[in-house]
């Protein structure tokens, strides 16, 4: 199911495919800018949300979910020699703050982060 698109002909694709047009109502991607760096995927039992995060470690990530919301803050915690300009950007860090649809169970999920794509795996409920 995509949840990225405001496709018009979305619908018809659902209902050809007897897909559940009702989930589009819960999206988490919203904007070109999101869409790049934010990437949702369904499976039969699994979501997979991917996040870019370039240049940052494991070490670097904080993940918190409160009720329905997940947020991700990246900040450089250690030094690297990289470019001044990057040093820079990565030190001042990332949040990214996302409501979680409703047929996530948010309560238990799994991550991965590798050369900078950071992989939350959540269960269906």
């Amino acid at each position: 199911m995509n949840f990225f698109n405001d496709d018009p002909f979305e619908s018809i694709i659902n209902e050809f495919f007897n897909r559940d047009s009702r989930r589009n109502e819960e999206k988490i991607i919203h904007g070109e800018e999101e869409d790049r760096i934010i990437d949702f995927l369904e499976t039969k039992n699994k979501v997979y949300i991917v996040f870019e995060l370039p240049g940052y470690n494991e070490k670097d990530i904080d993940i918190v979910i409160k009720n329905k919301t997940i947020e991700i803050k990246a900040k450089k915690r250690t030094e690297e020699k990289i470019q001044d300009y990057l040093n820079q950007k990565l030190y001042q860090g990332i949040t990214i703050k996302k409501t979680l649809p409703k047929f996530i169970n948010s309560k238990k999920f799994s991550y991965t982060l590798k050369n900078g794509v950071l992989e939350i795996i959540f269960n269906k409920k």
